[in-house]
């Protein structure tokens, strides 16, 4: 660049009639490169004024607003302040809600983050204090697809109940569920409390009838849309079915399908050391049932991470909109 200035100062010098933007193109020079002030060693962008910082009455008041009406974008949220009769610039409210995770998204972030925090809440210490329960495609052959619903113990991981319908109504969740409880008092004896029902937002879980029959034994939480992380566990769970059980396997009928789905379910509470279940003490990974029925104490598992940077997150926007 240094000699290209040079030739660029004789031809000026010279008194010859050019134009610098041709004589670069001549040259082959971009012109940005040109205009570029030199930047010194060691520093990422070109000197400048130093930006001003935002007054902290700026951002308690752009927080402030921005969780209250999660659903708008930063110019609106500026726009929401000038008439509330604060000074807020377009620019101040993006840079403060980037800096606070506020920025808009399809997904509510303010719901998802209390539905975080309220699923972190219950987080169980035993057995039997949280449920999850959801449905999985199974295909046989000749006979098409069914449903697999599941009930899983958040705590143990024991399988309480995997129900093989031809249909994903309310009636066969419940009596997926009726499955569920029946196992749990043949182990266990009767809940000493309510448990949690976990479960996502689909159709039957939504339907009045199955709310009816929750409505007496169980707490039903939903999670939030489009946050399938919240039923992670399950979902992971459903993987293991599949690589485990439904794709070693061609069903001669459902009848033949729901047999092996009963000694798949024998072999996971039973016989498979489950990874995510490490003893306090130590020492190697026990089975579900051990958590279950045995009353192994277990390390505080890694997925519940999730769940307390969302209500440590929500905690400090709370704070700061204080």
């Amino acid at each position: 660049m240094s000699e290209v200035r040079s030739e660029v100062a004789l031809a000026v010098g010279d008194g010859r009639d050019v134009r610098l933007t041709g004589l670069l193109d001549a040259l082959g020079v971009p012109r940005s490169s040109w205009y570029r002030r030199a930047v010194p060693e060691g520093q990422k962008k070109p000197p400048g004024p130093a930006p001003k910082p935002i007054p902290d009455d700026v951002v308690r008041w752009v927080v402030q607003m921005a969780m209250n009406n999660p659903w708008y974008g930063y110019k609106r949220i500026a726009v929401m302040c000038r008439r509330a009769g604060r000074r807020v610039k377009n620019r101040q409210a993006y840079q403060v809600m980037k800096q606070y995770g506020l920025l808009h998204r399809p997904v509510c972030r303010k719901a998802a983050l209390h539905q975080a925090a309220k699923l972190f809440e219950l987080l169980p210490n035993g057995p039997n204090e949280l449920w999850q329960m959801d449905v999985t495609y199974v295909h046989i052959p000749g006979f098409g697809w069914r449903y697999a619903i599941t009930v899983i113990d958040y705590y143990s991981r024991y399988l309480l109940a995997c129900h093989l319908t031809w249909s994903y109504s309310a009636a066969h969740a419940e009596r997926a569920l009726s499955l569920a409880q029946q196992e749990a008092e043949r182990l266990c004896g009767p809940p000493a409390k309510r448990p949690f029902l976990v479960t996502d937002n689909g159709p039957t879980f939504v339907a009045r009838r199955f709310g009816a029959f929750l409505k007496d034994a169980f707490t039903h939480v939903r999670i939030a849309y489009r946050t399938p992380t919240q039923l992670g566990l399950l979902e992971r769970f459903h993987r293991t079915l599949k690589d485990e059980e439904l794709y070693w396997r061609l069903y001669d009928s459902p009848e033949h399908c729901r047999a092996c789905l009963a000694e798949f379910r024998d072999r996971y509470n039973r016989v498979r050391p489950h990874w995510a279940l490490v003893p306090e003490e130590g020492g190697d990974p026990v089975t579900p049932k051990d958590v279950y029925v045995g009353g192994v104490r277990t390390r505080i598992p890694k997925w519940q991470g999730w769940a307390r940077a969302a209500k440590a997150k929500l905690d400090a926007l709370m704070a700061e909109a204080a």
